[in-house]
Formats: structure tokens, sequence, C-alpha cells
């Protein structure tokens, strides 16, 4: 739980939009959650906020209100945003947090993978928060933005997910051919619309299909990339932990993040899943990473280093603290050496 400094911040901020130039994410609120959660002291996270607030836009007024009943008409739907606000905070003021992100966590999971993650991602940091009001944003993103990628696979094959994924990389039809698109999402879109995606979605082995499996994966990919697209996937795998105990069917919830991930995968170019090709020094300790994660003016830096600090506390993969290392210190090389 965050400092209730940090939290009446993320609530202050909750007068801009989850938007803003027409697709971008506001990623304030998660920055923030994991500014706090890393040790940032206060005028660390007040500088962060008020360079991050003058990209925001205001949030505006609901022009109608969700009925019970009438949710599925709004899904997707970007304007509905402030209305959706509204339907959220009046569900978890009426029947608590515990019991909306049970039911709307499954409801939204085929769109585990919306706007690059963002919406899952900003759920799961609002529990963190523990602000009701954030949650219900977080939750408002992900159904206004609600992008679902298809049924999940059979996942009657053979291989592990790290399997599939070495596969394509080796595969000159797909390894650095990055799909068409001006955002992540786009390029998702592709790759699920490609003719062999269900084959691919359905090759794994569900009995060896887990989000331990899917996380290696992205994580060695990453590592051997340094790609923004494998970023998001590290970061929304890590929300997708916090988020998986309400998910009343935490099997198929499992199978559509599959689903995600892999179209995250194709849509960048299926980059490589050995090596090491990360910018920056690789060499700092958690202590040195998370003090120079709380000068990061770059989102992506913040979260990323979170994301992988807290899954290397229940790994121990010294992956994850390379890959921090060397994002944060890329991310400094001018300020400082590593």
């Amino acid at each position: 739980m965050i400092r209730p400094a940090t939290r009446e911040r993320i609530e202050a901020a909750l007068r801009f939009s989850a938007f803003y130039r027409d697709y971008l994410a506001n990623h304030l609120p998660m920055a923030l959650v994991a500014l706090d959660a890393m040790g940032a002291d206060d005028g660390a996270i007040a500088r962060f906020a008020e360079r991050y607030e003058s990209h925001l836009e205001p949030l505006p007024p609901a022009t109608f209100a969700i009925a019970a009943g009438e949710e599925a008409r709004h899904l997707g739907a970007r304007d509905a945003f402030p209305a959706w606000v509204g339907y959220f905070d009046a569900r978890i003021a009426r029947e608590g947090r515990v019991a909306v992100l049970r039911e709307w966590t499954g409801r939204l999971a085929p769109g585990v993978g919306t706007a690059a993650f963002h919406g899952a991602i900003r759920t799961a940091y609002g529990l963190e928060s523990g602000s009701d009001r954030e949650i219900a944003h977080g939750l408002a993103y992900w159904a206004a933005a609600f992008e679902p990628l298809g049924a999940p696979p059979a996942c009657d094959g053979s291989r592990s997910a790290g399997q599939v994924l070495a596969l394509l990389a080796s595969d000159p039809a797909h390894a650095g051919r990055r799909l068409p698109g001006k955002s992540i999402a786009e390029r998702m879109r592709h790759a699920v619309a490609l003719p062999g995606f269900p084959v691919l979605a359905a090759s794994v082995d569900r009995g060896r299909l887990s989000l331990d499996d899917l996380a290696a994966a992205l994580l060695r990919c990453y590592a051997a990339s340094g790609d923004f697209t494998i970023l998001h996937g590290i970061t929304g795998c890590h929300a997708f932990r916090l988020l998986a105990r309400y998910a009343p069917e935490a099997d198929v919830a499992l199978a559509h993040l599959w689903v995600a991930v892999l179209a995250a995968y194709l849509g960048t170019g299926s980059p490589a899943v050995e090596g090491w090709n990360v910018r920056g020094s690789d060499a700092l300790g958690w202590s040195a990473i998370l003090e120079r994660a709380a000068r990061c003016d770059d989102e992506h830096d913040v979260k990323l280093a979170y994301s992988c600090w807290r899954e290397w506390q229940r790994t121990a993969d010294e992956t994850y603290r390379r890959a921090a290392s060397a994002r944060v210190c890329h991310a400094q090389r001018e300020a400082m050496a590593c």
C-alpha cells in the first residue's frame, strides 16, 4: 500500500482523462504507484507529477449514465469513459471493490491486451494504490478501450509459450517483420488477423501454459531485444498476477493473456528470444536501481523497473535485475555514468 500523500495526489489527478492526443494512455497514476513503492520521496513524486500533468487532458463530464444490463453496448466506446467512471464509482461504493473486480476481471479478460495492456495495468496498480476511485478509473479505462482478441484458444498443442516464440523468432516469415500500425494495439489487431494465428495460439500445451512461463519467456525476449512492445508484455504480466486472484475462471483468463502476448510479439516483428541486447549497464544492485528509477522522467522506465523488482522478489531471477539496471542506466546515461 502506498503512502497517503501519494494516494491523495493520484486522486487529485483523477480530474484528467485516461486518454490524451486521441489514443495515448495516461500513465500518471501507474507511475506514481510504482515510484512510491520503490521508495521515491515526496519531492521526486511531485516533480514527476507536475511534469507529466502538462501532457494530459481534462476528464469531460459524463453526458449519460450506463444502466445495469446495458453495459455491453458501451464496451470499447472511448467517448463513454466518463460514463464508465460513474458506473464503476457507483458499483464499488455499493458492492465493494472485491465483488466488482470478481465480476469485471472476468468480463474484461478477453481484452486483457487492450491498449497495450494498459487497462489491466492501471486497474492492477489501482489495487496497489488502495484507492477505490482509482480502481474505478482503471476499470473504466479498460472497459472504454476494450478490444477483445477473440475466443480463448484450445491450447491442445505440445509446446510451451516460450517454444512458440522461439519458433517464430527463427522463422524468416515472421522474424524482423514488424506489422503495420501506429500503435502497439493496431499491430496486435493485424497479428490476430493473420491466417496462421489461430493455429499458433492453439499450439501451446494447456498443461504447460502458466503465468510464470509467459513472464519468463517475455523476460528472455526483452533481454535479447530491448523491444518496447515486449516491455509492455512484462508489465502486463506483472499486472495480471495482481488481478488473477479475482478472475472467476483463471485458466480462461490466462489463455486470453497468452493470445495477447502472442499478438504483441508477432506485431513487433518476432524479435530474438536468446542473448543480451539491452543498452545500459546491467551491473547495478537493487538499491541503486530503485534510487535511479525514482529520478527517471519516462513512465516506461519507472514501470519496467518496478515490475522487474516485484517479479525478482518472487523468482530471484537475476535477469530481472540486469534488465532493470540497464534500463535505468540507459535512461540516465547523460546525467551520470553507471
